[in-house]
């Protein structure tokens, strides 16, 4: 049996790879509602020392894009897709997460009684060196299994189900995550500045462990490069340098799509839009692959889906 190193045969796939990594490094109302929904969730099943509702908060914890573009920018060296991710982590961890706690705990407090330091808050204010290796373990483990699910399923890009997938182990991410962060804001609250800290400390081991020594390291280690990506768009820049030359192209609809290979073979599969009666010329697949040879020294198939159309448009420039 032959060992492949690196996600071949998939179509645009380390374009798509970047495409996720800017979404999930950019801040959305969208995830700071799921972050003030998860961390209510988590204050009170940690306040009521309740295992179940803790695990429920993790279900809405929207903390693995923002992992992932912390994996992903490191990879293909984009820093500011790299500090985007660390940030929209944080922000929703600490600013969000732990203020959002400390504010429930306190108005809790207030107005009733029995709010006090529990068992499950414990477990993540004063951790034994048993749970720190642990909890450690999960992180790596949940990094690892959200960066597996993009190489020993690669396809998984490109589909809709991808993100039921990214759902379940986004769960598991939020494991390492947001019940530290809740207990930060209950210390806060409760008068208890030691279980802040510890609960702080305990998650930005998490974070490290689940963000660059399980995401990065099995990346990295399946093949997944930055070059990879530079090839696929500078294929896709000579195929639409070529196109603007074809009379009567349109752009809106048409694309380009790479396959690659391996290290230095591609499927390129471009479908042109044109105005009905516009000339192509017969050996515009020739002029683009002998282009990307050229370029690239990438040996290529290149297919051209020709459709002709009419259009129309009252919009104005």
């Amino acid at each position: 049996m032959e060992l492949v190193i690196g996600a071949w045969g998939v179509r645009n796939y380390h374009t798509t790879l970047e495409q996720r990594a800017i979404s999930g490094a950019t801040i959305t109302g969208g995830y700071i509602s799921m972050v003030v929904a998860a961390t209510v969730m988590a204050t009170a099943g940690l306040l009521l020392n309740s295992a179940a509702v803790v695990i429920g908060s993790m279900c809405v914890a929207p903390f693995m894009a923002p992992s992932r573009a912390v994996c992903i920018g490191a990879l293909f060296r984009n820093g500011r897709v790299f500090l985007g991710g660390i940030i929209k982590q944080f922000f929703g961890l600490l600013l969000i997460g732990a203020c959002v706690s400390a504010a429930i705990t306190f108005l809790l407090r207030s107005c009733l009684s029995g709010i006090d330091i529990t068992p499950e808050i414990l477990l993540r204010a004063m951790p034994s060196a048993r749970d720190v290796v642990l909890s450690t373990l999960i992180a790596v483990s949940a990094g690892a299994a959200a960066s597996l699910a993009l190489i020993s399923q690669p396809n998984i890009v490109e589909h809709p189900w991808g993100q039921a997938i990214d759902a379940v182990i986004g769960v598991q991410v939020a494991i390492s995550l947001i019940p530290p962060a809740a207990v930060i804001g209950i210390g806060w609250a409760l008068g208890q500045p030691e279980h802040s800290w510890n609960a702080f400390s305990l998650l930005l081991l998490n974070v490290a462990a689940l963000d660059l020594v399980g995401s990065v390291s099995i990346l990295a280690i399946s093949g997944v490069r930055r070059r990879h990506l530079e090839l696929e768009k500078s294929i896709r820049g000579i195929v639409a340098g070529l196109l603007k030359a074809v009379t009567n192209f349109i752009a809106l609809g048409s694309c380009v799509d790479v396959t690659l290979l391996g290290e230095y073979e591609a499927v390129v599969d471009v479908r042109l839009r044109c105005r009905l009666g516009g000339e192509i010329p017969d050996i515009l697949a020739d002029q683009i692959g002998t282009e990307i040879m050229a370029s690239t020294s990438c040996h290529v198939d290149v297919a051209v889906e020709i459709i002709s159309m009419l259009s129309y448009s009252s919009i104005s420039d």
